[in-house]
Formats: structure tokens, C-alpha cells, sequence
């Protein structure tokens, strides 16, 4: 997901995260806003599993699972019927034949069967019911958020030489 721009055919501009291409970006045959459904596809998948659905070490790595099509990827038991149907739906490796490019526009997305149930009426007027709201205490309170293990410092574990050498140090004990 990344960069937005109207035009009013094709574009070749890339930006983004590689784990949401599409296969026309990745070719570099100039792509339309189709590229925006392939990566609600791709989200919806990353949003249920948590992971994207071509996840790889390196970027061309990532390239050529895309380039071998949703079609290829093991979708999580969990992510089996609907979804599934959904996100390949999405994912269609043909621009012209993802779900809302074809006939019937965005209604193809809306009367998928993942949404049964949904009110998209109730949706588009913000009169739905979160299914969890969190306790905020003010607008600084971050206790409904985890640290990412991945954006603390290592923390590296501290020997007392048994020196003294911070005998005139101010502690709390």
C-alpha cells in the first residue's frame, strides 16, 4: 500500500510494500486502480491470518510467488470457504477480472458471501457497533497496545563486577 495518484488510464509508477504488488506492477505493464483491489485482497488475507499470502525472506522472492498467482498459496484452514473465495476473487491475476472490475462493480465484493449479514447501509451511514471498544483512559494512554518485540533495544544483561565502583551512587533501596 503507498502511493495514490487520478489518472485516467494506465500508470507505471511503483511504490509500496513488495508483500502487496500486483502482477502488473511487478511487470511493469502499467496498471489501473485494479492494483487497489488485488491489494484489498492481500490485506483481507494478511487481516484474518496474520501474515500476507506471499511472504517471503527477500522481495524477489516475493515477486515470484505473485508472478505464480493466489492460486498457489496454501490458505490457513481457517482462511478456508469464504475468505478464500474472497481473496482469490480479489487476487485474480487478470486486472479485468477481479471481483469489481467485472460487471456488476462493487456489488460483486458486497453480495460475496463473507459478507452475509453485514449492513452495508448501516456501514456507509456510521451507525455500526464497534464489536470491541477498548477502556482509554486519555488521549496518552497506550495500555491497549503491546511493544513489538522487534522495536525494543536488545536488552543485554547487566554482571556486578562486585567493585564498588558505584558505592556513591543515588539508588531507590
Amino acid at each position: 500500500m503507498g502511493l495514490a495518484k487520478v489518472v485516467p488510464g494506465k500508470t507505471f509508477t511503483t511504490c509500496g510494500t513488495p508483500d502487496y504488488f500486483a502482477p502488473e506492477l511487478i511487470a511493469s505493464k502499467g496498471h489501473t486502480l485494479a492494483v487497489d483491489w488485488w491489494t484489498l485482497g492481500i490485506l483481507t488475507f494478511e487481516l484474518c491470518s496474520g501474515h500476507p499470502p506471499f511472504e517471503s525472506a527477500s522481495p524477489m522472492q516475493i515477486y515470484a510467488k505473485v508472478q505464480k498467482g493466489i492460486n498457489k498459496v496454501n490458505f490457513p484452514k481457517k482462511l478456508k470457504g469464504n475468505i478464500e473465495t474472497l481473496v482469490k476473487g480479489l487476487c485474480n491475476a487478470s486486472p479485468s477480472e477481479r471481483l469489481p472490475m467485472k460487471k456488476g462493480g462493487t456489488q460483486n465484493i458486497k453480495q460475496q458471501a463473507w459478507f452475509q449479514g453485514f449492513s452495508w447501509e448501516e456501514c456507509a451511514n456510521f451507525m455500526m457497533t464497534p464489536p470491541y471498544i477498548p477502556t482509554v483512559k486519555g488521549k496518552k494512554d497506550i495500555a491497549n497496545f503491546s511493544p513489538n518485540k522487534e522495536d525494543m533495544p536488545p536488552q543485554i544483561p547487566y554482571k556486578d563486577p562486585k567493585t564498588g565502583w558505584d558505592k556513591d551512587f543515588a539508588t531507590s533501596t
